[in-house]
């Protein structure tokens, strides 16, 4: 048995039709999503339009991410406060470009699952923990320790950190695939002949350029501003996680001021110290 297991996409395609075609490779039975599917990149539909053609094709499994819960959320409140900027201008792209469909999709999905196949050991699948998928955590966070002791099966996978890493302890192990969507497409395969889950790892080329090139076509690129080309520095690669290394700016600035996360001028900042 082949399993695939997909995180963190943020609608970039073109990085989750190179995992497609490995996948297809590879000769995987089953995809697991980890969520985060849509939001960050341009033309959103064009990945759930996959998503939905993964199933036709294969026995897929997808968790809900927070990115998920924010689009529903919206959806709930219309008066919210979005709007075109670099804090929220992305979200709000999306959303206008999802249909009822898409959000019913997300609606339906579980935040974490316990994923049992006949004959092969029973894991869990979720994107922050099985029952918050905000928490954000990595191999080097002092409180993995105890999210793994409350692990209820010997493996789980999980996305939402975008650093893929492998943490062990009792017996029992976290892993987490990497995000699809960064300067290369991580993903993951766990194969199984009855016995322990075997991981291997994936990072993988894809076309940046034409991802690049889509935020200026799309229009997003002037709705999210700083936003998008965080997200553009970070597929470019040289700059790590720009996209990360701006909201951490910015939710510092607010702290110190007591200004909204949505104050412009401080994203402006945040470009300006990181060269994007």
């Amino acid at each position: 048995m082949k399993i695939a297991v997909l995180a963190d996409i943020h609608a970039n395609h073109a990085a989750l039709e190179a995992c497609m075609k490995k996948i297809g490779e590879l000769g995987a039975d089953r995809i697991v999503f980890l969520g985060d599917y849509v939001t960050d990149c341009p033309y959103p539909r064009k990945t759930m339009e996959m998503l939905y053609s993964a199933q036709e094709v294969y026995p897929c499994y997808f968790v809900r991410g927070n990115r998920e819960d924010y689009l529903l959320s919206h959806r709930r409140d219309l008066t919210d406060g979005w709007h075109y900027c670099s804090q929220s201008g992305s979200l709000l792209y999306t959303y206008e470009e999802l249909n009822e469909r898409d959000l019913r999709f997300f609606e339906d999905m579980p935040v974490g699952m316990e994923i049992r196949i006949d004959g092969y050991p029973i894991f869990s699948a979720c994107h922050g923990t099985m029952y918050d998928n905000r928490r954000l955590f990595g191999a080097e966070s002092e409180d993995i320790s105890d999210i793994i002791k409350e692990q209820a099966t010997e493996l789980m996978v999980c996305g939402h950190n975008h650093k893929p890493y492998t943490y062990s302890s009792g017996g029992k192990r976290i892993i987490n695939p990497g995000s699809v969507t960064g300067e290369k497409a991580c993903m993951l395969m766990l194969t199984s002949d009855g016995g322990d889950w075997q991981a291997e790892h994936f990072e993988l080329d894809y076309d940046v350029r034409k991802m690049v090139g889509e935020f200026k076509e799309s229009g997003l690129l002037e709705k999210a501003d700083v936003w998008a080309r965080g997200i553009i520095a970070t597929m470019k690669g040289g700059k790590g996680d720009a996209d990360l290394k701006v909201v951490e700016y910015v939710r510092k600035r607010c702290a110190e001021t007591g200004k909204p996360i949505d104050t412009e001028e401080f994203w402006q900042e945040a470009a300006e110290k990181l060269g994007i």
